[in-house]
């Protein structure tokens, strides 16, 4: 009888020292929460008078036209941010602003009118792009990117006959009496080297911190485009270019681009 008794002093002290032990023992550090990168979105607004307007939007302009948008698609290029010390961050080398919604049922790709990018911290002040596509991508055949990339075949955005692409695609519909009979073609498609814009600069005003994330608008503004750049368009007569090889077709198309690069703005 003995023996089952110190068998079981010496199971129970053990097991003493176990609990003692685990007691003793440290709980692990809590886990720290990871810190994620500035984020910066880029989105695009067509306005006007003030209001914003997205795709079979109608509207009534400053001229008095009834206006429906059909398509609006553009490139912005070697996207960088400037900080308030003159760093630069570049973000993206090209991408494709689509304002014609998301459809889920269609499968091919799609592009969407908003674009996000990390950043790294600091207070910034301007950001910078160019409209089109620069010279040294412009003359790439379609075929050799990814189905999903900006300047792919898919983007519906290269000239096969020109072989080159498209930097501006801008449709509408129009009631040049102000009625709901829109019959009134306006076709705006804008390409060809000597039409790119590159440097373009806006200002703007956000602190990119840990965790923060910071939206810059930028706004095509209807009536700077047509009525109020430098060089004004009327679209009742003026209302259809393809950039096409000829003097009159390609002024049209000049002036158009000049006057949307008057027409963006960052909504303040």
């Amino acid at each position: 009888m003995t023996k089952p008794f110190v068998h079981s002093l010496l199971g129970l002290f053990a097991l003493s020292i176990l609990l003692n032990f685990g007691a003793c023992k440290e709980d692990p550090p809590a886990p720290q929460p990871v810190e994620k990168d500035p984020i910066v979105s880029i989105r695009s607004e067509l306005v006007s008078q003030g209001s914003v307007y997205s795709i079979d939007d109608e509207f009534t302009d400053a001229e008095g036209n009834r206006v429906k948008l059909v398509a609006l698609k553009f490139y912005l290029a070697d996207i960088t941010f400037i900080d308030d010390n003159g760093g630069r961050a570049a973000v993206s080398e090209i991408e494709l602003f689509d304002h014609k919604p998301i459809d889920a049922a269609i499968t091919t790709p799609q592009w969407p009118n908003v674009y996000s990018y990390t950043l790294p911290k600091g207070t910034y002040s301007a950001i910078e792009f160019g409209l089109g596509v620069p010279g040294d991508l412009n003359g790439i055949d379609p075929a050799t990117y990814d189905n999903d990339e900006a300047l792919s075949i898919y983007s519906n955005m290269y000239w096969s006959w020109a072989s080159m692409y498209r930097f501006v695609i801008l449709e509408a519909k129009m009631d040049t009496t102000g009625g709901d009979n829109f019959d009134h073609d306006v076709i705006f498609h804008m390409g060809l080297d000597q039409l790119y814009r590159p440097n373009i600069e806006r200002k703007v005003l956000f602190s990119a911190e840990m965790d923060s994330e910071s939206e810059v608008v930028l706004q095509l503004d209807w009536e700077m485009v047509f009525y109020q750049g430098d060089e004004a368009i009327d679209i009742r007569s003026e209302n259809i270019t393809h950039t096409a090889d000829n003097a009159e077709d390609l002024d049209l198309a000049a002036r158009f681009t000049n006057n949307l690069v008057q027409a963006i703005s960052v909504k303040q």
